[in-house]
C-alpha cells in the first residue's frame, strides 16, 4: 500500500506535524493532530488531498482511515524554513559548509 508523507498545520494549535496518508484510497480521513488532538477532516479523491471537508454528523459518509501520527512529528515551523532559512542555526551551518566545501572534490 504506497502511503506519502504530508505536512499540516493544525489551526487549533498552530503547529505543524507530518503524517503519512494512503493516496490511493478515495475517500474521507480523519487526522488527528498529535498536539492538541483537534481533529482534521479531510477528503482524498486521485491521489490528492481537495479542499471537501466532512464531518462525523453524516452517517451516510464512510471513513477511509483515522490517521494518529506520532507526537515527535509535532513542531514550531514549517520542514521547509529549516532547510531554506539562512537565519537559522541549521540553515547558517549548510550555507557555511557549501561556501567552505563547495570546490572541493
Amino acid at each position: 500500500m504506497p502511503r506519502q508523507k504530508f505536512e499540516f498545520i493544525c489551526t487549533n494549535c498552530q503547529k505543524y506535524f507530518d503524517f503519512n496518508l494512503n493516496t490511493t484510497l478515495n475517500g474521507n480521513y480523519r487526522i488527528h493532530c498529535p498536539n492538541c488532538g483537534h481533529i482534521h477532516y479531510r477528503q482524498v479523491n486521485n491521489g490528492a488531498i481537495t479542499d471537501n471537508r466532512f464531518t462525523d454528523g453524516h452517517d451516510d459518509q464512510i471513513l477511509v482511515e483515522d490517521i494518529v501520527p506520532m507526537v515527535s512529528s509535532c513542531r514550531d515551523y514549517q520542514k521547509e524554513t529549516v532547510e531554506d532559512n539562512s537565519l537559522n542555526a541549521r540553515g547558517f551551518v549548510k550555507r557555511l559548509w557549501s561556501e567552505l566545501f563547495s570546490g572541493v572534490t
